[in-house]
């Protein structure tokens, strides 16, 4: 709402301040400021439900010192889509790996709600996203926090 309000403010603004010939030059500059302002609020909200879930995901000092790395993590839903049960973690591989991986989910009292396992083989340099996919009743939230081991 507030964002119509100032492109309704801009334009009278921009009709009161010019003449008859300026009118099409001035709704294009209007227009223009307009789509960027519409621009930026896009990206910011869409950059907030990107932010909306971000627990605290640490990897195991044993893998730390396989030479694997985190990348990004991404939460979502499952294919109920009624809960975030889903991380999908990127990994970096900086020596060969074959072995399972397991994630723990914690919630904010420290207590274990959910556990997921994944076989992984990566060689030296790879790096992809790999898939946890929790029980339906695991929700993760912001004060979640995750480990893989």
């Amino acid at each position: 709402m507030k964002t119509k309000v100032i492109l309704l403010s801009l334009a009278v603004l921009v009709f009161a301040s010019c003449s008859k010939d300026k009118i099409n030059e001035n709704i294009n500059k209007t227009g223009d400021v307009a789509g960027q302002v519409v621009g930026e609020f896009a990206s910011g909200v869409g950059s907030g439900v990107e932010k909306a879930i971000t627990p605290k995901i640490t990897l195991s000092d044993a893998l730390q010192k396989q030479n694997i790395s985190l990348g990004k993590s991404i939460i979502g839903n499952d294919s109920s889509g009624k809960v975030d049960n889903v991380l999908s973690q990127y990994f970096i591989f900086n020596t060969d790996y074959k072995g399972v991986f397991t994630a723990k989910v914690f919630n904010n009292k420290g207590l274990e709600m959910g556990r997921s396992k994944a076989t992984v083989k990566a060689k030296k340099d790879d790096a992809f996203y790999i898939d946890f996919v929790f029980d339906k009743r695991t929700d993760i939230d912001n004060d979640s926090r995750i480990t893989i081991e």
